[in-house]
């Protein structure tokens, strides 16, 4: 049962007004299919004409001939009766004046003034094709009339020769030709076709599109009206129709992203789209072997080459989120050349994978199994010679999987001061100089454990300006972090009675000098070592820019540097929001893309993560404002200790959460984004969590905002 139906105009609209594809709108079509649309064709073309586009569209659904003069409804399309013709295998709405009356009061308006105007009618099917695009064959049909003659002027519009059509009780229209026609128009057509849809189906509603005056009537009897721009870029201003909805790009194009959008509800299926373009440009799969090859026996990763006749044996090792995809993509290049791998993944992460090993470890907070998978490959590194290739995959979570704690220390010390941390909101950078210098692998250790083989590492970046020594808190690059500066962010946050006593005493004697510092530069073991960032956020957002652009979206990327406290990112977002709306024009839209890495500093007792806080933040910022809509997700899939990624708001989302009982800020205070938007879904029936399971990539989070001014003006 339909419960949308849309009209189009063709000419322009949904068909290109030079080549008549809809190519361009094929996406959206296939929508409307899968969800057993009807696309009701509502054109100035005659019956004949439409047929021929209801053939080639597979669409059997009614359809508007003539500039409304006919409903052609297909026999037993309705179970009701209702008041109709019956006509060539149709039921037929009648409401034009039949075609020969019509011309012969036009060829007497012409006599009377003497103007220099011709319908179609006078001329052969070679002018109609000449002056239409058509072929020859659709010229022929394009001529066989029933309500309406199309005609033009022989220089410029004859003011007077309308005004006399309107005298004589005759009306005219302008689409890519003028009209002449009885009392009926395509908006008249649309109200008797949609009550017959409501009379079957109960509540319908109703989205229009077209691009000229002989549009108008019909975008003012539909519920969401879409007006299409011109090839040459801009919008017919004759047509002001209230909530009118401009498109950004001209003909089946700009049908395209409007019907896209308009079926996506609250923008969500836009935005999970864009997401998800995204996602697919920084997988890990695809990241791999679009940097690293083998040609004439020789491994070619980025600008570094490596033959492999000089090394007896390959190892794989590695941890983070993404690495089993990347591990997939080493397993398709190498193959058998690899004799031995092992990675550490997340719960969860695991994927089908031959000839390297995974084991799976928790996330954030590292564990046993972290703990003994990690020794396991510095035992294999440890092994290898100088006739021996290293090849190190980090991701993102990284650090917490690949945990090998510093002699003297537990697993236990780690754990504890990996979570007083993240509670206190330390940054990444606070957060890995302490890791760094607890660590036996991070900081450059694992490159100095696996010397002198060598040593190339691919890296999918999930870290504020893709630093070498942050990303997975860097087990093979230079560490410019100090013992000194890991007990400042301690003392930062006032940690320092909470930390475990054997953090404190070790940290305190590195400091002394008494304990080796991190590998710095200049250290011999980086002479064999490489390091190549085969993705990131910047790779993310350019495609997500190109999506919403194949969308129709202005679109702009504020930046890949978000940080800092959530609420005050949900902020500056708000902000950002609320002063590019105002710069845009009624009907236009834009996108805007931002990627980064908050933190959130916990004082509430509630469940959550950066993402959901960001975005309930926001929502309480926007609230009231239309035309704002933000997801926020990391590309994970994760998001804190929960199964989100993330949530989708608008400024609708705490007035409906009010009126539905919940109230926003006091989740917020409480860090209980989680609960409140599960609840939120569960008495709504909505969708604002976001949930998308392991994405088998990880470049940080991301950000995407979706603007839009609604009116006629």
């Amino acid at each position: 049962m339909p419960d949308t139906i849309i009209v189009s105009d063709l000419d322009g609209t949904l068909l290109d007004s030079t080549s008549y594809s809809f190519t361009a709108a094929q996406p959206a079509l296939d929508a409307i299919r899968t969800r057993g649309i009807p696309l009701v064709l509502c054109s100035s073309k005659t019956r004949t004409e439409i047929e021929g586009y209801r053939q080639r569209l597979d669409n059997r659904h009614p359809f508007i001939a003539e500039n409304g003069g006919g409903i052609f409804i297909p026999r037993g399309y309705f179970s009701e009766p209702f008041e109709a013709e019956t006509f060539d295998g149709y039921s037929l709405i009648r409401l034009g004046i039949p075609y020969a009356e019509i011309r012969s009061r036009f060829v007497r308006l012409r006599q009377q003034l003497g103007a220099g105007v011709r319908g179609f009618a006078d001329m052969t099917d070679e002018e109609v094709a000449t002056l239409t695009g058509l072929s020859r064959e659709e010229a022929r049909l394009s001529k066989q009339r029933d309500f309406d003659e199309p005609f033009v002027f022989d220089g410029a519009p004859d003011e007077h020769f309308l005004q006399a059509i309107e005298q004589s009780g005759l009306r005219w229209t302008q689409g890519q030709f003028f009209h002449i026609m009885g009392d009926h128009d395509k908006g008249r057509a649309v109200h008797l076709l949609k009550a017959l849809y409501q009379h079957e189906y109960g509540a319908v509603a109703s989205i229009g599109l077209g691009d000229n005056l002989n549009d108008l009537q019909m975008l003012q009897a539909v519920d969401h009206p879409v007006l299409v721009r011109h090839a040459d870029g801009s919008h017919d201003a004759r047509i002001a129709v209230p909530d009118l909805l401009k498109t950004q790009l001209p003909g089946p194009a700009g049908w395209n992203e409007a019907v896209l959008q308009l079926l996506s509800g609250n923008n969500t299926g836009l935005l999970i789209e864009i997401f998800n373009a995204a996602l697919a440009a920084v997988d890990p799969y695809r990241a791999v072997l679009n940097f690293a090859k083998i040609e004439n026996g020789c491994l070619h990763v980025g600008d570094a080459r490596f033959d492999l006749a000089a090394f007896e044996r390959i190892i794989v090792v590695g941890a983070g989120k993404a690495t089993a995809r990347m591990a997939q993509a080493a397993v398709a290049l190498l193959g058998e050349r690899i004799s031995a791998g092992l990675i550490v993944v997340k719960d969860g992460h695991r994927l089908p994978l031959t000839i390297i090993e995974q084991v799976e470890a928790a996330h954030p907070v590292p564990n046993e199994a972290g703990e003994a998978g990690t020794k396991r490959i510095l035992e294999m590194v440890q092994a290898a010679d100088a006739k021996t290739l290293v090849i190190c995959l980090l991701s993102g979570g990284g650090s917490a999987l690949l945990v090998a704690p510093a002699e003297g220390m537990t697993l236990r010390d780690k754990q504890q001061a990996t979570a007083l941390l993240l509670q206190a909101g330390a940054s990444i950078d606070e957060l890995n100089a302490v890791r760094k210098h607890l660590s036996a692998v991070k900081g450059g250790r694992l490159a100095q454990a696996a010397y002198p083989a060598q040593v190339v590492t691919l890296l999918l970046s999930d870290v504020i300006g893709d630093r070498l020594d942050v990303i997975a808190s860097g087990p093979t690059a230079p560490d410019g972090s100090t013992f000194d500066q890991a007990l400042a962010a301690i003392a930062k946050y006032g940690l320092r009675e909470k930390m475990p006593p054997r953090v404190m005493a070790h940290l305190e004697r590195g400091a002394g000098g008494q304990v080796p510092e991190t590998v710095k530069d200049g250290d011999r073991c980086l002479d064999k070592t490489r390091n190549v960032i085969v993705g990131a956020i910047s790779l993310a957002l350019d495609a997500a820019q190109e999506k919403s652009r194949q969308l129709g979206l202005a679109t702009k990327i504020i930046g890949a540097e978000l940080q800092g406290e959530a609420r005050a990112a949900a902020r500056f977002l708000a902000q950002t929001a609320r002063a590019t709306r105002a710069g845009l024009r009624a009907g236009e839209r834009c996108c805007l893309l931002c990627g980064g890495e908050t933190t959130v500093t916990v004082r509430g007792t509630g469940k959550g993560g950066r993402n959901q806080e960001l975005a309930l933040a926001f929502a309480l910022e926007i609230e009231g404002l239309e035309g704002v809509s933000l997801l926020s997700a990391g590309t994970d899939g994760g998001d804190g200790p929960t199964d989100a990624a993330g949530a989708i708001v608008d400024g609708n989302t705490s007035v409906l959460a009010r009126s539905l009982g919940l109230d926003p800020a006091r989740y917020l205070d409480d860090n209980d984004s989680y609960s409140f938007f599960r609840q939120l879904d569960a008495l709504s029936g909505g969708q604002t969590h976001f949930i998308t399971g392991p994405t088998g990539t990880n470049v940080m989070d991301m950000q995407v905002l979706l603007l839009e001014k609604r009116g006629a003006a």
